[in-house]
This record gives C-alpha cells, sequence and structure tokens, in this order.
C-alpha cells in the first residue's frame, strides 16, 4: 500500500540552519538529534519542544551519526575521533570504543585529491578509521560501519571484543566503498549502506552475503520500524562528484531523496522535488506513529563537493497521511 507523508512546517524550537549529521528516537517517540559543535545532542518531543541539550568533550568536530537500542542506549559514531561513545538518555557516557588512534587501513592520504586512486589501494584494517554509525543487536552485540578510510564493517561481542570484520573497497558483492550507516533489521540481518557502490547490501551477523540491493541512489542513512519497513536517505550524485563503484560517473545531476520500502520490498513512498527540496539528506529516524524526521548536511556537502552553499533547514518531520498508513 503507497503511503503519502507531508511535512510539518518548521517542525521544532530551532531554525535548524546548520548541518544535522544525525537523528534518533528512543522508546517514548523523543527525537535526538547530533550536530558539530557545543551542545551536540538536543532532545525534542514529538510536538518539537526542545527537552534537554548536551554535549561530550571528548567529541571530536565531526560526531556523524546516533543510534538508540531497545534499552535506550545511545551510540554516536565520532568519525573525526575514530571512536564510538555509549550514552544513557541523559547523555551520561557509559563506554568509550576505540583507542581514538586511526588505524592502519592503507589509505594513501597522498593520492587523497583522487581519491578514487586512494580507496582502490587501500587493503582495509582493524578498527576504527572514521567510523560512521554503530547500532547495536537485541543479542548485545555491537555492529559498526567504519566508512570513510577502512570500507569494512566490525562485529563486537556483547562485552565489546571485536569478532569478525568484513567488507573492503570495490564493487564486487560484499566489498564496500564508504559504507555510510547500517542497522540491523527484525529477522537479525544486518543492511549496510554502501554509499559509493549506490547499493544496500545485506549480510547475516557473521559476514555472509544475503542479498543485495540495486534500487538505491547513494545511501545515508537506514532505519527500520517494527512492521518490517524501510527507510532509507539517498544523498544527491552529479558528474562532479565521486563516481558510483558500481555504475560509473553520474550523467546527470539527481537529487537528493527517501524511499521508504515496505516488508515485501516494493516501494511504498518516496519523498522527493517537488514535495521536498533537499540539499543533503544524511539520517534518517521513524516514530511509533510512522512519523519520519530526515537530518541533512548541506554545509558539509558544499565543502567536499564544489557546490554553492545557500541557506537551508537541515531538519525534517513528515507524518504519513492518515488515510494511506496501514
Amino acid at each position: 500500500m503507497a503511503i503519502e507523508f507531508e511535512e510539518v512546517a518548521d517542525w521544532g524550537e530551532d531554525v535548524w540552519d546548520r548541518d544535522v549529521s544525525g537523528v534518533a528516537v528512543d522508546s517514548r517517540d523523543r527525537v535526538y538529534t547530533l550536530r558539530r559543535g557545543d551542545d551536540a545532542v538536543t532532545v525534542l518531543d514529538r510536538d518539537g519542544t526542545v527537552l534537554d541539550r548536551w554535549s561530550d568533550d571528548g567529541f571530536s568536530e565531526r560526531p556523524h551519526l546516533i543510534s538508540i537500542d531497545d534499552d535506550d542506549k545511545i551510540y554516536i559514531a565520532d568519525d573525526g575521533g575514530h571512536r564510538v561513545y555509549v550514552f544513557d538518555l541523559a547523555g551520561h557516557r557509559l563506554e568509550t570504543i576505540g583507542s581514538g588512534i586511526p588505524s592502519e587501513t592503507g589509505f594513501d592520504d597522498q593520492a587523497y585529491p583522487n581519491r578514487e586512486i586512494a580507496f582502490d589501494r587501500m587493503p582495509g584494517g582493524p578498527p576504527f578509521n572514521r567510523p560512521t554509525k554503530a547500532v547495536s543487536s537485541p543479542t548485545g552485540e555491537l555492529f559498526v560501519s567504519d566508512g570513510y578510510r577502512n570500507c569494512r564493517v566490525h562485529r563486537f561481542s556483547a562485552d565489546r571484543q571485536l569478532v569478525h570484520s568484513w567488507g573492503g573497497p570495490g564493487a564486487a558483492p560484499g566489498r564496500l566503498v564508504i559504507p555510510h550507516s547500517l542497522t540491523v533489521d527484525n529477522e537479525g540481518r544486518v543492511l549496510v549502506c554502501d554509499r559509493e557502490n549506490d547499493r544496500i547490501q545485506v549480510f547475516s551477523r557473521e559476514g555472509e552475503l544475503l542479498d543485495v540491493w540495486n534500487d538505491v541512489q547513494r545511501p545515508t542513512d537506514v532505519a527500520v520500524d517494527d512492521r518490517g519497513y524501510v527507510y532509507v536517505t539517498e544523498l544527491a550524485r552529479g558528474p562532479l562528484d565521486l563516481k558510483s563503484w558500481r555504475l560509473g560517473a553520474a550523467e546527470q545531476e539527481l537529487p537528493g531523496r527517501v524511499t521508504v520500502w515496505s516488508p515485501d520490498r516494493s516501494t511504498a513512498a518516496r519523498i522527493c522535488p517537488p514535495s521536498a527540496g533537499f540539499l543533503a539528506p544524511h539520517a534518517v529516524a521513524v516514530d511509533s506513529t510512522g512519523a519520519i524526521y530526515v537530518s541533512e548536511v548541506p554545509q558539509s556537502f558544499a565543502r567536499s563537493t564544489g557546490r554553492p552553499h545557500r541557506p537551508h533547514r537541515c531538519l525534517h518531520k513528515f507524518e504519513p497521511r492518515a488515510a494511506t498508513r496501514s
């Protein structure tokens, strides 16, 4: 069944005119947004009223994505700090995972102006070198996409021992180029946003490749609701951007969007122009009512791609029309 969404205008007690790198929802439908700088985490209720703001002195200048598990523990992957942090809902730090020193992955910084060469030469290595997202499974295991300088996924036991890593750069099935996010679905499968291959790859918890979803554009984040619907933010891609390893360079400018798939993998909704004018969709979360929260990072996207930056709202809430939600 198709779902129609409409944006809640000016949602949240802020103008939200600077990058919002992450968004997550807790068990009481409170929304946690992640920004860079002071008061990195803002907590809002469903109506957009600010309930709390907090930060942590361990954050680098690039906390990346945020997730919340079934026990309401918060996980923040800090790609600039090469660590994963775990907090309670009040912002008290419970764990620090990682040394803070970037692991040796063979990424060639001298080749960075030509990032395609740098990634192709990189063999990969242990955790962490600019991790992008961390999520906990119902068993307490932790899965981390080690995205910008490693192109791997790491699986940790409940006591935070490294169990297994998989991936490595390339377009072949099971390989990854900038694994930008991941989540664990209702069947215990690990869904990985393989951003620069324009696909989501589905793995078992042991790293066995189970499925590949190619009908996606540059995925940046993925969320799954209790019904099994999958929500994906998809970044814009143009001729001047980094190529897709799987598809090659883009021939035309493709705008950012959000796609919702039903449990049978049919497209249930797509939020895109003209109904929404995303510049750089980066993170997505869904609450118990089916409302979607989307964050954007247009400032960072403009800096990294040479696109002109213009003022833009970086946090959105979309509600499903009651008659279209099954």
